[in-house]
């Protein structure tokens, strides 16, 4: 077991680590008031992260154990958003700048856990979110390890093991032929990216995006949550155009292309602006396209 106090200076963790549990009864993460638990695969073996931390107070603790507990306890700084640089942006007017005054200890944080990730965007793919959660959570229970240090929870199953599954296992737990096919096909090719030190976001990107079924859609998730790009633009869902359409622009429908147009000036902090576009206060007018269950859950 490791310790580590980091200072958070104006960062507020319960903002941050808000997108990783977006998936109702996750085994693998737990938030709760002041406590962030993760357990996830490493490539130095099962790992759990606990964070804790309280209101007011300028520090968070840092609990990790497990094989891979060392590897979390190095990125737990990119985890916190602590790397995090948001000092250029600045809203001008409007909804934007209310929101952000809000939400300022509001950071992009960088899980650096490809396979976790990667793993539950695909399950995520063309069903609804109750449909993934549900799959998600026999899938983490069915094939993963208890965590060490957490009770209850579970650490996913490392890629190594999903890419040997036959897609029967995988039917079992009501996951289509399609999605099964390229979970295990991530699987394999995330086993070989895995080997290297470190993980250039643009070449994991390209190399995962030529696997069947990781997309764009999958790939920017994995930049803003994997990688912690705070410019990320996630694009191929009507639900964040909408969101973003009425808090820049005040307008009820969109698509991608116009989506694309009003966040231009906000570079580098475009995925900021998705970020903040998601707070509970929004409230798109009802003839708005709704976000999708994915959408909800990515930022």
């Amino acid at each position: 077991m490791r310790t580590q106090v980091l200072p958070l200076g104006e960062v507020d963790p319960a903002l941050v680590f808000a997108p990783l549990a977006m998936l109702g009864g996750d085994p693998s993460t737990r938030l709760l008031p002041g406590r962030l638990e993760r357990a996830s695969p490493t490539p130095e073996g099962p790992g759990t992260l606990v964070a804790e931390w309280e209101p007011g107070r300028p520090e968070v603790r840092v609990r990790t154990a497990g094989d891979g507990g060392a590897w979390l306890a190095a990125r737990a700084p990119d985890l916190l958003g602590l790397h995090d640089d948001a000092s250029g942006f600045a809203p001008g007017s409007g909804a934007l700048r209310e929101l952000w005054r809000r939400r300022r200890g509001d950071r992009v944080g960088a899980t650096g856990t490809l396979w976790h990730d990667l793993a539950s965007f695909v399950l995520q793919q063309r069903v609804t979110r109750k449909e993934s959660a549900q799959q998600w959570a026999r899938f983490v229970r069915t094939f993963g390890v208890p965590a060490a240090d957490a009770e209850e929870l579970v650490v996913p199953p490392a890629p190594e093991v999903v890419a040997r599954l036959p897609y029967e296992r995988l039917h079992a737990l009501g996951v289509e032929r399609r999605r099964s096919e390229h979970l295990v096909a991530a699987a394999r090719r995330v086993s070989t990216l895995l080997r290297a030190e470190d993980l250039d976001r643009a070449s994991t990107l390209s190399a995962l995006g030529a696997v069947p079924g990781i997309g764009p859609w999958t790939t920017s998730c994995l930049s803003a949550m994997t990688f912690g790009d705070a410019d990320t633009v996630i694009t191929g869902d009507s639900g964040i155009p909408a969101r973003i359409a009425w808090v820049l622009a005040r307008e009820a429908r969109t698509d991608d292309a116009r989506m694309l147009q009003l966040l231009e000036p906000h570079r580098p902090h475009r995925y900021r602006v998705l970020r903040l576009a998601f707070a509970p206060e929004v409230r798109p007018p009802r003839r708005a396209p709704r976000p999708s269950a994915r959408d909800l859950r990515r930022l």
